[in-house]
């Protein structure tokens, strides 16, 4: 009977952890309404990075090893400054993006001054989004911090049946958002790449991603971004944001 108790405890933390991704995800996705889709429906589609990507290293894959490694690397940046920076590198809002590329084009950039370059990175943030769902669906990798039982900087964050380790989506908007950004600004191409590699490394030292997870984002990050480089309406938004800034 206790056996039996406990079973049914086990299944509603897991069914209550599952409802609470869920509505996470719907409350994410309720604000992509308003935001641009460059790649639009009946032209080809935005590279599917399952299709492409290779599986990520198993458990008792060697390439684990150093995905371990490097995990253990990052926990001894936790609690510095730059562990700090990780941490805050966990947001979502496009008004941090923004802040955190602000020094990197020597101006601040802001959604109210800025709403060209803003339009333009959370259409192209959208679009690497989308290329990396059925891959992190399909291949269902639990996150470090899960495997190896360990809590991270942002405990608010961490849930038990998280298993969308691979590819990263947080390097993903990173990296797209850095090449959309070196695109507008070409002037200033090693800083804003600086600070998009930063981010993605950020989410190894917080404990979210192994280095795998965050390397294959970056490829599936510029794979989507070469695709809206062929459409004139990206293109048109990239000189949009262009004249905003120079004005």
């Amino acid at each position: 009977m206790i056996r039996f108790y406990l079973a049914v405890i086990i299944f509603c933390s897991f069914a209550l952890t599952a409802l609470a991704q869920q509505d996470s995800t719907q409350s994410k996705a309720s604000h992509t309404d308003n935001i641009i889709r460059f790649v639009k429906e009946g032209t080809a589609p935005l590279p599917d990075a399952y299709n492409f990507l290779p599986a990520p290293p198993s458990e008792n894959d060697a390439r684990f090893i150093s995905d371990s490694c490097l995990y253990e690397v990052g926990k001894t940046l936790r609690g510095t400054l730059r562990g700090d920076t990780a941490v805050a590198d966990a947001g979502y809002a496009i008004e941090y993006f923004l802040e955190r590329f602000s020094a990197a084009m020597n101006r601040k950039l802001t959604p109210e001054k800025n709403p060209k370059l803003t339009e333009l990175i959370k259409g192209a943030m959208l679009a690497g989004n989308e290329s990396v769902q059925n891959a992190k669906m399909k291949h269902a990798r639990r996150r470090p911090f899960h495997h190896f039982g360990e809590h991270t900087p942002i405990p608010q964050e961490e849930f038990p049946g998280d298993f969308t380790s691979y590819p990263s989506g947080h390097t993903v908007r990173a990296w797209i958002a850095a090449l959309t950004l070196t695109t507008v600004c070409p002037e200033y191409a090693d800083g804003i790449m600086k600070v998009g590699y930063e981010i993605g490394q950020s989410r190894t030292i917080v404990g979210f991603h192994y280095q795998s997870d965050v390397d294959a984002a970056r490829f599936a990050a510029s794979a989507t971004f070469a695709r809206l480089c062929a459409e004139k309406s990206f293109l048109k938004a990239i000189e949009k944001a262009r004249k905003e800034l120079n004005k």
